[in-house]
C-alpha cells in the first residue's frame, strides 16, 4: 500500500506587492469598509497619532484617489489588514469579470456563484457555489487561499413579481448579479421585482409544496475534489488572476509530516458480549452479542397504531420473530433479551390527524403491572420530512405522554415497516431499543479512569425563534451515558448548576477526579465558562476544565485529502488528524481503514473540526493529553446507539443535539425526571 499523501485545500501565493498606500477616516462613509482596532496596520499612528483610545472601528478605502492622504502600509507586517485587503482584490476581480454571481460582504471570505447551464430545470437556475477564503502564514509561511466547494442552489427563473409565497419564507434574492437578503431589498430592486428572482430555500420549498430532493452522490469527497479543481483550473490557474493574486502553485499543498499525527492503534476497537472486540458495531452484534444485556427480566412492548395499519403491526410482530425473512435473527435472539408482546393489548386509534385523546385515555386505563418495565412502538403513518407542523408534532407528542407514564418508546414509520428491505433497519431499531432499556449494546476498548466528560449540543428549529442547549450529564470516559437536562441558550447559570449537580454525584461514586472535559457545540467564551468555574470552586475542586469545540457540521472550509488513497475515493485514513493552527485540528473520523474503504452507505468523509481551550493552558503544551483528548472525541463517535453505521460527531455532541430537538415541543419545556436518565431520544 502506498504511503499517504495528505493534501489541504489551500493554494499558497506571494504578497502582491509589500506595500500598498491606503486612505483611512476616523468618521464612517457609504463606500468605506470598517476595520476593527485588533485589525489596523501596524503603523496606523503614523496616519493619526492623538487617536482616541475609545476608537474602535475606523474606515478605509482600497482604492484611493490620487488627492485623498494615503498611509503606506507594509503587508507581511499587517497580516490581518493584509488579509482584507487582499477579499476585496478578488471581490473587484470577480465582480469585474460578469463570470459570477458574488455577494456583498467581501470584508469577510468570498463566495460567488457560477451557473450550471447543464444542471438547470424548466422553473430554476442552478448555481455551483465556491468560497475564496484568505488567510496569513497559518499552514504554510505566505498567505494561502482556502478554496471550497459549498454545493449548489436552486433560483427561480421567474423574479418575485410571479411568486406568490408568505413574504417570511423568502431569505435572499438575486439582483444586479449580486447575492441580497431580502430583508435588504433596495429601492431600485423593489421598482424592478421581475428581475429579482429568489433562492429557493426550505421554507420556500414547504410553502409553494415543493418536491423535497435528497443527496445521492456516493462519494463527496471525491465530489468535492473534483468541483474545486475544476475551479482552481478554470478561473485561478489563469494569467489575468494571478496577476492580482500571484498564486505560486497549481496544486494544492502537502501536508508538512510535522503536522500529521494519528489515534492510537486501537482506538477504533469495541467491546462486545463476552469481551470480544470488532471494528464494526453490526458484526461485533451478530457474531457476540451485546456488551450488557439489560438488567430488566420483565418487558413488555406496547403497539400504538391506527385502525387502517393493524396488517403493518402484524407484519412488524412478524419481523421481530425472525418470520420475514430467512436472514434476519429474531429481536430476542439479536439483543439477547426476553420481552413480551401481545399485539391484542395494542393501543390502537382511530382520528388520523388528532389521535392524542385517544392514546391518552387508552395509556390511562392500560393495567401496569409493578416491576414491568414497558416500552412503546409508535407506528406512524407519516414520514420525518412532512411539512404539516401539526402532523410533526405528533412524534414528540407521543413520546412526552409516554414518558409521563415512565414508558420509553420507539417511533417506526409504517411506509419502513412495509419495504422489503426493512432487514437493514431492524438492527438499527433493536439497538436503540436495547440502549432505552438500559442495556449496553458496545463500549470503548478505553482503560477506565476517574474522568467526566460533559457533552454540551443545541438544536435551532427552523419552526422556532428560540435555540435550545442540550446537555447530556454526564459521561464516564468509557462512554457509559449518565443523566442529562435541557436549558434554553441563555441559561449559562442553569447550565453550570446542572453540571455541579452532575460534577457531585461523580463524586459520590469516585474518590477523586481528575479534570472536567466539556465537548461543547461552539467555541465556548469566558462568560459561558465563568459560572462552570464558580460551580467547581464552590465544590473545593480545583481541577482543570478542558473544553473541546466540536464543529456541528463536517469541516467543508479546510478539508483533508489523500491522494494516493485507493480507488481514487481520496479519503484519508480513519484516526488521522493534522494540525491546522494553535490547538486547533482536523480529524478524519471515518471507515477507512487502511485497504478497507468506506461501503456506499458508510457516509461522513469530511473531517471534523476540533479546537482545544483550557482553564489551565500550559496543559495543552503536552502533546499526550492532546492526543488522548483527541482520541476521546474519536472513540465517543462509536457510542452512537441509533444506527450500527459509524457516526462522525460524538455522542456528546450529538445526543444532547437530539434532546434539544424535541425539547421545545413538550409541555411547559419540562422533561419527566424518568427521562432525564433514560435514551428515550434515540
Amino acid at each position: 500500500m502506498l504511503a499517504p499523501k495528505l493534501i489541504l485545500n489551500i493554494l499558497p501565493f506571494d504578497h502582491p506587492a509589500e506595500t500598498a498606500d491606503f486612505s483611512i477616516a476616523i468618521e464612517k462613509a457609504e463606500d468605506l469598509f470598517s476595520i476593527h482596532k485588533k485589525e489596523w496596520p501596524d503603523n496606523i499612528a503614523d496616519l493619526f497619532p492623538k487617536l482616541n483610545k475609545d476608537t474602535q472601528y475606523l474606515y478605509v478605502n482600497f482604492n484611493p484617489d490620487s488627492d485623498e492622504k494615503k498611509l503606506s502600509v507594509n503587508l507581511p507586517k499587517s497580516p490581518r489588514f493584509a488579509k482584507h485587503y487582499y477579499n476585496w482584490l478578488i471581490f473587484s476581480y470577480f465582480s469585474k469579470s460578469n463570470k459570477c454571481i458574488s455577494t456583498p460582504n467581501f470584508i469577510n471570505d468570498n463566495q460567488f456563484w457560477f451557473w450550471d447551464k447543464d444542471a438547470s430545470t424548466g422553473q430554476f437556475h442552478l448555481f455551483k457555489r465556491f468560497v475564496i477564503k484568505v488567510q496569513i502564514n497559518r499552514i504554510v509561511d505566505s498567505p494561502e487561499l482556502v478554496i471550497s466547494y459549498e454545493g449548489t442552489s436552486k433560483v427561480f427563473k421567474e423574479g418575485l413579481d410571479k411568486i406568490n409565497a408568505p413574504t417570511e419564507a423568502f431569505s435572499k434574492v438575486i439582483y444586479n448579479r449580486q447575492l441580497i437578503p431580502y430583508d435588504k431589498l433596495t429601492d431600485e430592486a423593489k421598482l424592478d421585482l421581475s428581475k429579482v428572482r429568489p433562492v429557493l430555500n426550505n421554507s420556500l420549498r414547504s410553502a409553494l409544496d415543493l418536491p423535497w430532493e435528497m443527496d445521492r452522490n456516493p462519494n463527496k469527497l471525491k465530489y468535492f475534489f473534483d468541483e474545486i479543481t475544476w475551479f482552481v483550473n478554470t478561473y485561478l490557474n489563469t494569467p489575468e488572476f494571478k496577476a492580482v493574486i500571484p498564486i505560486t502553485s497549481e496544486n494544492f499543498i502537502q501536508v508538512p509530516d510535522e503536522r500529521i499525527f494519528n489515534t492510537t492503534k486501537g482506538s477504533n476497537q469495541l467491546i462486545f458480549g463476552n469481551n470480544k472486540t470488532d471494528l464494526s458495531p453490526f458484526m461485533g452484534l451478530v457474531k457476540n452479542g451485546p456488551f450488557k444485556p439489560t438488567p430488566l427480566n420483565r418487558i413488555e412492548f406496547i403497539l400504538i397504531f391506527h385502525d387502517k395499519d393493524r396488517t403493518t403491526a402484524e407484519k412488524l410482530v412478524s419481523w421481530f420473530d425472525g418470520k420475514e425473512n430467512n436472514r434476519s435473527k429474531s429481536l430476542k435472539d439479536f439483543l439477547k433479551m426476553n420481552y413480551f408482546l401481545d399485539i391484542n393489548k395494542s393501543i390502537i386509534f382511530q382520528d388520523l390527524d388528532n389521535p392524542m385523546p385517544e392514546i391518552q385515555q387508552q395509556l390511562e386505563k392500560w393495567p401496569r403491572i409493578s416491576g414491568t418495565r414497558y416500552l412503546g412502538i409508535y407506528l406512524t403513518p407519516f414520514p420525518k420530512e412532512i411539512t404539516d407542523k401539526n402532523i410533526h408534532s405528533l412524534y414528540f407528542k407521543v413520546k412526552y405522554e409516554l414518558l409521563k407514564y415512565n414508558i420509553t418508546s420507539q417511533v417506526i414509520e409504517t411506509e419502513t415497516v412495509l419495504n422489503p428491505t426493512f432487514n437493514f433497519s431492524l438492527p438499527n431499531i433493536a439497538i436503540a431499543i436495547l440502549a432505552k432499556l438500559e442495556g449496553v449494546p458496545w463500549r470503548l476498548e478505553r482503560a477506565i479512569y476517574n474522568e467526566l466528560i460533559v457533552g454540551v449540543g443545541a438544536f435551532k428549529s427552523r419552526n422556532m425563534a428560540s435555540r435550545y442547549i442540550g446537555s447530556a450529564f454526564c459521561f464516564s470516559n468509557d462512554g457509559h451515558f449518565q443523566s442529562f437536562n435541557c436549558y434554553s441558550a441563555n441559561s449559562t447559570t442553569m447550565l453550570a448548576g446542572s453540571i455541579r449537580d452532575a460534577v457531585e454525584n461523580f463524586v459520590e461514586k469516585n474518590s477523586t477526579v481528575k479534570r472536567l472535559v466539556i465537548h461543547f457545540y461552539k467555541r465556548m467564551k469566558p462568560k459561558d465558562l465563568k459560572p462552570i468555574i464558580e460551580v467547581l470552586y464552590s465544590l473545593n475542586l480545583h481541577i482543570p476544565v478542558i473544553v473541546i469545540t466540536v464543529n456541528k457540521t463536517e469541516s467543508r472550509d479546510l478539508v483533508l485529502f489523500d491522494e494516493n488513497c485507493p480507488s481514487d475515493n481520496k479519503i484519508p485514513n480513519s484516526g488521522t488528524f493534522v494540525n491546522i493552527g494553535r490547538n486547533q485540528f482536523l480529524l478524519c473520523n471515518n471507515t477507512r481503514y487502511g485497504e478497507t474503504l468506506p461501503g456506499p452507505r458508510d457516509g461522513y468523509p469530511f473531517p471534523v473540526k476540533l479546537h482545544i481551550q483550557s482553564t489551565e493552558p500550559k496543559i495543552l503544551e503536552n502533546n499526550k493529553l492532546i492526543n488522548d483528548l483527541i482520541d476521546q472525541v474519536y472513540q465517543f463517535s462509536r457510542m452512537y446507539w441509533t444506527s450500527v453505521t459509524q457516526q462522525n460527531l460524538p455522542v456528546t455532541v450529538k445526543y444532547p443535539e437530539m434532546v434539544a430537538e424535541k425539547y421545545p415541543h413538550f409541555e411547559s419545556n419540562l422533561i419527566p425526571d424518568f427521562g432525564k436518565e433514560n435514551l428515550w431520544f434515540l
